[in-house]
């Protein structure tokens, strides 16, 4: 992933023309500058003033990266707050910092800087009041910008890799480019969920001055990493219903970053808006309700794969909650076949479509480690079972049960069950357990429904349910109530109860004068495959209650059938 990662950042400088340093530097976004101006000639200094100009174009010239609030920056070039403290603390302090015996140049300007601080102030305050706008402090040496004078460059190089270089060894191979460099460095900080504070994650008998060879990075591949991540999290971080994530894409042959495919796909990911949206089709996404990234990566060949790491941030600090690696495209385009096979069987319309945020009903935040399994599982086509989703899937789907005379809530969240198992059953995800089968006349309508409807049982609990379904709808129509609801016991019924459901569906139905000759002829078929089924169901009570709710919800689909198969009896007469 650090590889793929750096391979990004590589072709991003490269394509942009920027140098390692420019990579480093930050637009400042101040619209004026105060400079302290120098000569400088054998290595002697003379302070000559103050010089206020507008800022170039070409922000890089400053050298600016922003260091902590209460320290000093990489380079001596800062955003002015309060003239004194930005002076004192940013452009003191910087040079305060660097001056050594070693280095005269710095040492020479430190001094000057101090002996000069009144005099320096006292033009800047002038010139600032004068400015009355925003500005940054910088300095220039014989009318150069700092990105132009080497040693000061060496020294934000220095500055910036500072913290990395606390562990460091020479004359060693990058793992990243597998060259042998002059140095490299062990303890890189471009991604905060790498630490070497507990023993176990350093190598070489717990020393950490032996911990580099974990993970040994040159500073040139360490500059592309920075590169590729800042990129990456610009373009490819999306948010994933309460959590976000990076999608990082892998080449499985290292390619020639002239070579066109390459070339194509890179500008795909890189060179547009984050959010894609095509608006003249309607967006295929399983992701989310928006992006469409992944259904354009599904369309290329094998040549590539994708990593999606979902990370959490807490302040400074990073924590990988998941990483999926290695998916190929054609991976993804199963998944978006099962995505329309769901849009197909449950007949969704134009504006709508199925995607995670159905499995996310299910999976609230407060359980992110069983919703992001799902997601780990669907991915790599890894099984799931089905136990573990009916657990809470049920829980969900009872919670707005006692409403469902007047809230439409419940109806909606048994169907996006539905599609949810309907999905991962496609996705190749749940297993399919197999069992007895008896001919039934809506075989074509439990087929269209998926394979989990494989028992004799199942069906007849689907049936029992939209028979029930028939009643509810009879006694709203009569009494404007459904007090029959009762009788479910809160979806939480056993075998005993669902069996001895049918005959009390049957009576109301009956009592309303309401038992029509479908009716009849739907509970003749679950009377049949009660008979049928085995002699105990080996069936939860979350599983029972599940294929009964399904039932209730696709009520429509079984009158279609019903009705269907009546015609064909009555033409066949």
């Amino acid at each position: 992933m650090i590889e793929a990662i750096a391979q990004i950042g590589k072709w991003m400088l490269e394509k942009s023309n920027k140098s390692i340093v420019d990579q480093l530097i930050e637009d400042h976004g101040y619209p004026y500058v105060l400079n302290i101006l120098f000569h400088e000639e054998n290595g002697a200094f003379e302070w000559i003033g103050i010089e206020v100009e507008e800022a170039n174009d070409d922000f890089k010239k400053y050298l600016f990266r922003n260091g902590s609030s209460r320290g000093i920056n990489y380079s001596p070039t800062a955003r002015i707050t309060t003239l004194d403290n930005t002076f004192h603390q940013k452009v003191l302090g910087w040079f305060k910092k660097v001056e050594s015996e070693e280095k005269p140049y710095f040492r020479e300007m430190y001094h000057l800087l101090l002996d000069k601080q009144e005099a320096i102030l006292a033009q800047l305050h002038q010139k600032f009041s004068e400015l009355n706008d925003r500005a940054i402090l910088s300095i220039k040496v014989n009318d150069q910008f700092l990105y132009d004078l080497p040693l000061f460059v060496e020294e934000f190089l220095f500055l910036v890799n500072e913290k990395d270089l606390e562990l460091y060894a020479e004359h060693q191979l990058c793992s990243i480019c597998g060259e042998k460099k002059d140095i490299v460095i062990g303890k890189m900080s471009v991604f905060r969920f790498y630490t070497l504070d507990k023993p176990g994650f350093i190598s070489g008998g717990f020393h950490e001055s032996k911990a580099w060879r974990n993970f040994p990075v040159c500073l040139n591949c360490k500059a592309f990493i920075e590169e590729g991540r800042k990129v990456i999290e610009e373009k490819l971080r999306f948010n994933f219903y309460g959590l976000s994530y990076l999608l990082i894409p892998k080449f499985v042959l290292s390619p020639s970053f002239a070579e066109e495919e390459y070339q194509d796909i890179m500008y795909l990911l890189f060179s547009q808006a984050k959010d894609i949206r095509i608006k003249d089709r309607k967006v295929q996404s399983f992701m989310t309700t928006e992006e469409d990234v992944l259904a354009t990566l599904a369309e290329v060949e094998n040549t590539l794969s994708i990593q999606l790491m979902f990370l959490q941030k807490i302040q400074s600090a990073e924590r990988i909650l998941l990483l999926i690696e290695d998916v190929l495209p054609s991976r993804l385009r199963q998944l978006f076949q099962a995505k329309k096979h769901v849009e197909k069987a449950l007949e969704f319309s134009d504006q709508q479509s199925f995607h995670f945020g159905a499995i996310r009903t299910f999976f609230q935040s407060n359980v992110d480690k069983y919703f992001l399994t799902i997601v780990d599982h669907v991915f790599k086509k890894r099984e799931l079972h089905f136990s573990f989703l009916l657990k809470f899937i049920m829980q969900e789907i009872r919670k707005d049960f006692y409403e469902a005379e007047s809230d439409p809530t419940f109806f909606y969240k048994v169907r996006q069950a539905i599609a949810v198992i309907l999905f991962l059953e496609q996705c190749g995800v749940l297993t399919i357990k197999g069992g007895n089968e008896v001919e039934s006349r809506f075989a074509s309508l439990f087929e269209a429904f998926g394979q989990q409807m494989d028992t004799n049982e199942k069906k007849a609990i689907f049936l029992l349910g939209a028979l029930t379904q028939m009643l509810l709808d009879v006694q709203r129509m009569k009494r404007n109530s459904q007090p029959f609801l009762k009788q479910l016991m809160g979806l939480k019924m056993d075998e005993r109860t669902m069996k001895g459901l049918l005959p009390k569906v049957i009576n109301k139905l009956q009592e309303y004068d309401m038992y029509q000759r479908s009716h009849q002829r739907l509970a003749e078929e679950i009377s049949t495959l009660f008979m049928m089924s085995q002699k105990t169901w080996k069936m939860s009570v979350d599983e029972l209650n599940f294929y009964f709710v399904c039932g209730m919800n696709l009520c429509s689909k079984v009158k279609e059938q019903l009705f269907a198969n009546e015609e064909e009896t009555a033409d066949a007469n």
